[in-house]
């Protein structure tokens, strides 16, 4: 059992537990509960697969996916007072699995022998399609378009990938690599707040006297 795959499990986990608390602060059941927490930890990879053309999923050939969020569920029902506690140990689960799913994602690719910039797309794709799912079933806008650095965090490790992979570096160090940028920029815009530029950023009501607020 190689050490990405166990990271891959933990990030798993990790996005299936942030889907289930949101589920719990939605108010949902507990069907609903394990369906945030499955789609959050499963849909970038199946999207993933799906663009690729590689059927079955990777889920149906491995069961230990829907385990893992079924697990993640019930810890969630159960626990879910004591988890809202730990935010931050889920931040770092997610951060780390963030990583691997980058990773992933383009090795893929580039396995596929796609482009270049086809590969860092996918990379993205793995990792943030799970979490945009989680948030639109939650009716929420998803936090991948607005706050944390999370899709630039994710491009940014593709790029650094393909850098790599272009010196025909071996893929095991570059894995580890490209997962250590990712993470570690993660955990820096998280704690520094790092967010890109918006457009209520640059205007506030008082810039002109024809501000519509409609708009």
């Amino acid at each position: 059992m190689s050490a990405i795959y166990l990271l891959d499990l933990l990030g798993s986990f990790a996005f299936a537990l942030s889907g289930a608390l949101m589920a719990i602060r939605k108010d949902m059941d507990i069907f609903g509960i394990v369906v945030l927490a499955f789609v959050t930890a499963i849909g970038g990879g199946t999207l993933r697969d799906l663009l690729l053309g590689n059927t079955p999923v990777f889920i149906l050939n491995s069961p230990e996916y829907i385990y893992i969020s079924i697990a993640a569920s019930i810890l969630s029902f159960l626990f879910h007072r004591a988890l809202f506690r730990i935010n931050s140990a889920i931040l770092i689960a997610d951060a780390l699995g963030l990583g691997v799913f980058v990773c992933i994602g383009v090795s893929k690719g580039l396995s596929a022998n796609i482009s270049y910039t086809g590969a860092v797309i996918l990379g993205l794709t793995t990792a943030v399609m799970g979490g945009m799912i989680r948030d639109l079933l939650a009716n929420e806008i998803p936090a991948v378009l607005k706050r944390d650095f999370y899709a630039i965090t994710c491009v940014a490790g593709g790029i650094v990938y393909i850098a790599l992979y272009s010196q025909s570096i071996p893929q095991n160090i570059i894995t580890v690599l490209t997962a250590g940028f990712v993470f570690i920029l993660r955990l820096l815009a998280i704690t520094f707040k790092w967010n890109l530029i918006k457009v209520s950023s640059l205007t506030t009501k008082k810039t002109s006297p024809h501000y519509n607020s409609d708009y």
